[in-house]
């Protein structure tokens, strides 16, 4: 009989401490698989940051080279503007009044869009939009719909007096 708790002891005894060891150990994994996601959080926040980052540097980039180019175009727009005035004065009184009135709405589109121009490029320096996946898009449609609009008036400024002396 004393063998038999002896036994029996010694089994509980060894029971006991496989089960201790495992908790001890599955302890220890659950710790290293904790660390293991913080490590990877911290490098998946520093990527987002960097892509960030490049969407950024890259959307800045290209806006600062359409931001040049359609400057120019809206100052050569304000040039021929000028230009069509002279001509206009020098029109009878009936065309006279229609082609004033029609290079004025002329005129307004292009102070507006100017003023499209300068509302963007003070978001780009107080730093308002979000640099994400989807700036870059946006960013190409804003220009895309910008150089619609500038063509659209240059070739309305272009068919002015075509469309006037009949």
């Amino acid at each position: 009989m004393k063998t038999k708790i002896l036994s029996f002891t010694v089994i509980v005894f060894m029971v006991g401490s496989i089960l201790t060891s495992c908790g001890n150990q599955s302890k220890q994994d659950a710790k290293e698989v904790k660390q293991d996601a913080k490590e990877l959080s911290k490098d998946l926040k520093q990527g987002a940051k960097d892509t960030s980052q490049e969407i950024k540097t890259a959307v800045q980039s290209d806006w600062n080279t359409f931001k040049t180019s359609s400057e120019k175009a809206i100052e050569n727009t304000d040039k021929e503007i000028k230009v069509l005035r002279t001509k206009i004065a020098k029109a009878n009184k009936n065309e006279k009044e229609k082609l004033t009135k029609a290079l004025n709405k002329l005129e307004e589109k292009n102070k507006e869009l100017k003023e499209k121009l300068a509302q963007r490029g003070k978001e780009f320096k107080e730093d308002v939009i979000d640099f994400n996946e989807s700036a870059k898009a946006n960013e190409e449609k804003f220009e895309r719909e910008f150089t619609h609009d500038m063509d659209e008036l240059g070739t309305a400024l272009k068919d002015l007096f075509k469309n006037n002396v009949d």
